[in-house]
């Protein structure tokens, strides 16, 4: 079996290819380069044409953002609720692609997914991530066990069954295709949506205007604050767009009881704001109660809504809920629109603080899966810093495996 990562040694634009010994594919994301990242342009039509199927782990654009180039007649497979959010994002940006995501295959935890060749097992199971629904996979072929991690974190609401769920279905495998995006960051104590939600109450009971600026489809962390919101008595405010991915998840948890609480966003009456004249009652509401309103993170010039928000309560807090590197001039991935946006605030008199939690998994979660699944041979991708699996296993953190690195902007490994 051949396994082909495309751009190892970076953080996003993933694709992952796995090659039976009878030469049927399948390909594991169709990722988009991050901004900042300069790497190899891969012809997705050509590289999807023939193969079994495509597996999506994730809605975010570093992971699906070439979905439109996947050649007609391949299968896309995604997350059925992760579908439904992605389908409503692109719904709102008016994609000319809608129809290509209406057909997309869908799938829930545990369903096994045999390819058309007969080569493929893939069995996909949740993972806790900033993206709502995500999946990491299990390849069984050749004789063969391969675990794909996608994105993935233990420090979320769902992340503590994380381990649990290695130990019972995972158990082992012959190779683990492994993200390490937080490897290069700097090391820090682990801080969770728990420990984020409990600050947030602090903030929330001592400032009566909190505006929050977070990605619309981080569920997770939007929970967080909405969670802190009923505990500090505060108003939740969102704009019609957050609402409807609200509404999405809230009718998919009641299926599952043991999420049923966390996303169900009906608990505390979700206020939706448009600026129109009808809505001077609930300014006037705002003002008394005080609130916590989400705002999307496009620039202003772009987003006069939340704009005007912000000029009828000027004393107000702005919380900061993305990567703080964006925020970074200068940097690579720095984003003009967010330092535009935080200056901009703060000239108009806002205060502005951080409070964000990872998408990714610590170095501490790492060493676990390792240990526990011990795989014979593990392939760092998704990292600045691959290096890094190797260091721990020479220490022996790492208890068990041969890493194997990828080099340049595409190589492949026969196992």
């Amino acid at each position: 079996m051949k396994i082909t990562v495309y751009r190892p040694n970076q953080i996003g634009g993933c694709i992952t290819e796995i090659e039976s010994s009878k030469g049927s594919r399948i390909i594991i994301d169709v990722g988009s380069n991050l901004p900042g990242t300069e790497s190899c342009t891969v012809d997705i039509k050509a590289l999807t044409k023939g193969c079994d199927a495509v597996f999506i782990t994730h809605y975010h654009g570093d992971h699906l953002g070439e979905f439109a180039k996947v050649d007609d007649s391949v299968p896309i497979y995604m997350g059925a609720v992760a579908h439904k959010i992605f389908l409503n994002l692109r719904k709102w940006l008016r994609d000319k692609d809608i129809e290509t995501i209406k057909k997309f295959k869908t799938f829930v935890a545990t369903d096994q997914i045999k390819t058309e060749s007969g080569d493929f097992i893939v069995t996909p199971y949740r993972v806790d991530h900033s993206a709502y629904d995500s999946y990491m996979f299990l390849i069984e072929c050749d004789g063969k066990r391969i675990l794909h991690t996608g994105d993935f974190r233990t420090h979320g609401w769902t992340g503590k069954g994380f381990n649990k769920a290695l130990e019972t279905y995972i158990k082992k495998v012959d190779a683990l295709i492994c993200e390490g995006t937080m490897l290069s960051r700097p090391k820090g104590e682990m801080y969770t949506e728990a420990a984020m939600s409990a600050d947030a109450i602090k903030h929330l009971r001592r400032n009566k205007h909190v505006f929050v600026l977070c990605s619309s489809t981080n569920i997770d962390s939007i929970a967080s604050f909405y969670q802190a919101a009923e505990q500090a008595n505060r108003l939740f405010v969102t704009d019609v767009y957050q609402k409807t991915n609200l509404d999405i998840i809230t009718k998919s948890a009641g299926i599952d009881k043991r999420q049923s609480r966390l996303y169900n966003f009906e608990r505390k009456k979700i206020y939706t704001y448009n600026d129109s004249d009808k809505h001077y009652k609930l300014h006037d509401y705002m003002n008394n109660q005080g609130f916590c309103m989400l705002i999307r993170p496009i620039p202003f010039h772009k987003n006069p809504l939340f704009e005007n928000a912000l000029k009828r309560f000027p004393n107000n807090l702005i919380i900061y809920s993305l990567w703080d590197g964006y925020l970074e001039e200068g940097k690579p991935y720095a984003n003009p629109d967010y330092i535009e946006f935080r200056n901009r605030a703060i000239e108009n008199g806002s205060k502005f603080i951080p409070l964000h939690t990872s998408g990714h998994a610590y170095e501490e979660a790492i060493i676990d899966l390792c240990n526990i699944i011990r795989p014979d041979t593990i392939l760092p991708i998704h990292s600045e810093e691959p290096g890094r699996f190797e260091e721990l296993r020479q220490s022996d953190d790492i208890k068990q495996g041969v890493v194997k690195r990828f080099q340049g902007e595409k190589d492949t490994i026969t196992i």
